[in-house]
């Protein structure tokens, strides 16, 4: 599998390339939709995710697949691959969104503990007069622990599922070409699938 980068009229461009014996292995096998329905391979998605998520700084990506041939045709990958990759954007997008909510969540009841554990402490020091540093402590580490994971939640964890979020968006609207034959140099330009 050969990997290559451009530049075009100063935009950015990134092209991956794929070589298959026949069209149809870009497919689920064990998927009976129709083409421009159907998932794609695994393995085939996960090599394209893999090289494109190293070239996110292109604005332009091209998938160029190499085939001996097959029954598939080139607007059907295209549609598939747009098709798949809108599907997975818009988990991805449901996926953070729940993410943020739990983390919400999370945090008032962290602030709420935070409050308890605090006002505990103030009560317990009037009535009794002092508290055993023991318990001064437990409750300060307490308050504190009740913040910690909602902070790590809201201010670091959703950022790799905004990442996966606009890959897979840029993923489906990239633009593939498909090249009948395997032997054919990679630096003509094919006409691009509409």
């Amino acid at each position: 599998m050969i990997r290559r980068r451009h530049a075009k009229h100063g935009v950015h461009s990134a092209s991956v390339s794929i070589h298959v014996r026949d069209l149809v292995q870009m497919f689920n096998s064990l998927d009976p939709s129709p083409f421009w329905d159907r998932d794609l391979d695994r393995a085939a998605a996960e090599f394209i995710e893999g090289e494109f998520s190293e070239k996110r700084s292109a604005g332009v990506w091209h998938l160029y697949v190499h085939t001996h041939g097959g029954a598939a045709s080139a607007a059907d990958l295209q549609a598939a691959i747009e098709n798949y990759y809108g599907r997975l954007a818009s988990s991805a997008r449901r996926a953070l969104r729940e993410h943020l909510w739990v983390g919400q969540l999370a945090l008032l009841a962290g602030v709420v503990i935070f409050l308890l554990c605090m006002a505990a402490r103030g009560i317990i020091r009037g009535t009794l007069g002092g508290l055993p540093q023991v318990l001064d402590q437990g409750l300060i580490i307490l308050a504190w622990l009740a913040l910690w994971r909602p902070a790590e939640v809201l201010g670091y964890e959703w950022v790799p599922l905004y990442r996966k979020r606009r890959l897979f968006q840029r993923l489906a609207g990239i633009r593939v070409f498909v090249r009948g034959d395997i032997s054919t140099s990679a630096e003509s330009a094919p006409a691009p699938v509409s």
